[in-house]
């Protein structure tokens, strides 16, 4: 076992979560990229990194999302706050 690059960084067709992390975020600004990047690395690897309870990072997605949701309604007026949780649980559909 690669303890500095475990087979659950990778997937199947051999591209790497940080490479896919590097491509989709590269554009983003700051603080969006780093939320975005973290939701990413959670749910592209949420089997296998815990196959017995694959729900912790999905739930560890789920918090990313929330503070990416609120990072985005404090800087963009037709976003709002009261509608965060819900927008949260319809993206989190999606990935179960």
């Amino acid at each position: 076992l690669d303890q500095i690059n475990p087979d659950h960084y990778r997937k199947g067709n051999g591209v790497e979560t940080i490479d896919y992390i590097i491509e989709v975020c590269k554009t983003l600004p700051g603080e969006e990229a780093v939320l975005v990047g973290n939701i990413i690395r959670y749910v592209s690897r949420y089997r296998q990194k815990h196959p017995e309870a694959p729900e912790t990072d999905i739930q560890k997605a789920q918090w990313y999302i929330k503070k990416l949701l609120q990072h985005l309604s404090a800087n963009h007026s037709e976003l709002e706050t009261s509608n965060i949780d819900t927008a949260a649980d319809r993206l989190l559909k999606g990935i179960r």
